[in-house]
Parts: C-alpha cells; structure tokens; sequence
C-alpha cells in the first residue's frame, strides 16, 4: 500500500476516475483520525462510529464529482465535513444550542446516551494517558492540539515552525506511533474494540 504521504494528489486523481483501490486506500488512511476528531467533539463512541462512516460516505461522494480543487486541502476538507455533520447532528437532536460558532452543551435529555457518553469521556481519559507516553513531545503536541482540541492546521504549523508538507509527514509519523501504543492499552482498546480503534 502507499504510505499516504505527498500522495495526495495522486489519491485523490484516482478517486475521482472511479477506483475502488484508492477509495480503500483513502478509508483506512483517514478513518482513525477522524474518530479523533469526533469522539471529542461528541464523548460518544457509538455516535463517533456513525459520523465517521457517514463523513467518509460524504467525502468521498464529493471527492468523485471533483469538489476538491486543491489535493493538498484534503485533510482539512474531510475534517470540515465531519465537524459538520456533528454540529448538524446536535441541531436535530435540539439538545445544543450555537451560538458563538460554539457548540454548547444544554442538557442530556436522553437517558440511553449516559453509557455511551461515560465510556466516551472514559475512552478521552485513556487516549490523553496513552498520548502521555509518547516519547516524542512534538508528537504529543501535535496530535492532541489537531484532534483533541480542534486547532487548525495552520496555527500548529505556525507555533511549531513547520510547513505543511513537513506537518503532512510529522502527523503520519505521530499516529503510527499512537497506533502502536493504542495496539499494547488493553482497557484502552477493550473500551473501543469494535469502533474507535477498529481496522
């Protein structure tokens, strides 16, 4: 398989000719970052699940009618997508209100949510440990400011003095690493076995 790095206006070339392979491809490369993403934005393991498949679904919906004029956005465009649809999702449910361009929480108002979100914030509590142990800094740094706490791409890119090549390259690097660390957390992926980690 390729290694996903300066790939991508080659990935997204062959999504857009039909490939079945680059969509793969495009799944299994993005698939754990987005549940990143989401899980900390909803604390919700089973709702995370849900959006990521249908962020996938949507991007690479757009990607095949060529909506993305610039390959090198590719992250950026599909993380956009899965804030939506997430901010979406609390609009239905009317259990969050926006304001601010702030998702701010009202109330649970549904009891069947209280599990998933403990095993949310449970599973939040782990990641941050396991982020702990990376013995790299700049990769804690990294990969908590871009999926944790939702910074932009570039403002890290900034703060840490890199360009958006390098930080392409550095974040691949990163979470291969976090993957490895996740692979040895047995609380860690019995908590998520089956979805955030899955794959």
């Amino acid at each position: 398989m390729r290694s996903g790095i300066g790939k991508n206006s080659d990935l997204v070339a062959r999504i857009e000719a039909g490939e079945q392979e680059a969509e793969a491809e495009f799944v299994q490369r993005y698939t754990n970052g987005l549940k990143l993403i989401l899980l900390k934005r909803t604390r919700n393991v089973h709702l995370t699940n849900d959006l990521v498949q249908e962020t996938l679904v949507v991007a690479l919906r757009r990607l095949r009618a060529g909506e993305l004029n610039n390959p090198d956005s590719l992250a950026a465009f599909i993380r956009q997508i899965a804030i939506n649809l997430s901010i979406n999702h609390y609009r239905k449910e009317k259990r969050y209100v926006q304001q601010s361009d702030e998702i701010i929480s009202l109330h649970v108002s549904h009891r069947d949510y209280k599990d998933e979100r403990l095993d949310g914030c449970r599973a939040r509590e782990l990641l941050e440990m396991t982020l702990n142990r990376l013995s790299m800094p700049r990769d804690r740094e990294l990969l908590r400011r871009f999926y944790l706490l939702d910074e932009d791409k570039e403002t890290i890119c900034k703060d840490l003095e890199l360009s958006t090549t390098h930080f392409d390259r550095v974040l691949y690097r990163a979470k291969q690493r976090m993957r490895e660390l996740i692979d040895q957390e047995k609380d860690l992926k019995s908590l998520l076995f089956g979805s955030v980690f899955s794959g």
